[in-house]
């Protein structure tokens, strides 16, 4: 290879070499983006206690105040819309506003259990405070029914961190801490079990990539851990007593971003 062909090569790969650094480096500026897709609801391991106390009849006994109750609901795979509000600097930070809304329905109940005692095989008068009888169901049947949703709204404050790879991939980290509100309904066997909202401070974990079309729109996939600090307190209208239901869910979502600026 004589000298001129070395020349030319050198200034190619120099030239390839700055063109990858610069696409490298995140233009800064501020950001728009919208996701969606599907949210998989960890199990709820219901936990409360009757805020009153429950009367004896001819055929229960009492149910004193303070006693506890609880069971477990499976969710079905849900959806998810988010929407974002954000601002990227070159050093690979993003400050991010994200709003937040998923949904997802029952699938069963199962487990209920008062004062520590499993109740699935009595008859369901004894919540009702019914005349049992042969033909009434059994409180594991009622609950097996499912029905209902949660429906969950949240505003986050995230922050992420986009890894430089030297081309217009970049894989992703961040975290976000914001507020959400849970709106509950469990109707098994179409029962009024529960119909209430509570809200509570949340926080979210994220990885994921995104890939540049151009120099202003991207599109990106994302894992997100959601969960709240503490559980939504939910009183029942079955029964006097008042419900924790855990919201925690996996979401997975795709979606753009456009930039503007930079």
């Amino acid at each position: 290879m004589n000298n001129i062909r070395r020349f030319r090569l050198i200034a190619v790969s120099a030239a390839a070499i700055a063109a990858a650094s610069a696409a490298a480096v995140q233009a800064e500026g501020p950001y728009i983006g919208l996701s969606g897709g599907v949210s998989l609801p960890g199990d709820s391991n219901n936990s409360g206690a009757f805020d009153t106390a429950v009367p004896a009849t001819d055929d229960f006994a009492a149910i004193p105040a303070d006693t506890s109750v609880g069971w477990k609901t499976e969710f079905d795979t849900g959806y998810a819309i988010n929407g974002q509000v954000g601002y990227a600097f070159d050093n690979g930070v993003r400050l991010e506003l994200e709003g937040s809304y998923t949904r997802y329905g029952i699938d069963r109940h199962s487990g209920l259990t008062v004062g520590g005692t499993n109740i699935d095989n009595a008859d369901v008068a004894v919540l009702t405070r019914g005349e049992p009888a042969a033909a009434n169901p059994t409180v594991g049947a009622v609950l097996d029914d499912g029905q209902g949703r949660v429906a969950n709204y949240g505003l986050f404050g995230n922050v992420f961190y986009d890894i430089n790879t030297g081309s217009g991939f970049k894989p992703f980290v961040g975290a976000g801490l914001g507020y959400q509100w849970a709106d509950i309904k469990y109707r098994p066997s179409g029962v009024d079990v529960a119909d209430e909202n509570d809200g509570g401070l949340a926080y979210q974990l994220m990885a994921g990539a995104s890939f540049a079309l151009s120099d202003t729109a991207e599109v990106f996939g994302q894992y997100t851990w959601r969960d709240r600090t503490d559980t939504a307190e939910v009183p029942l209208n079955l029964l006097p007593a008042t419900l924790g239901v855990e919201t925690g869910q996996s979401l997975l979502t795709a979606g753009v971003r456009v930039k503007f600026g930079g």
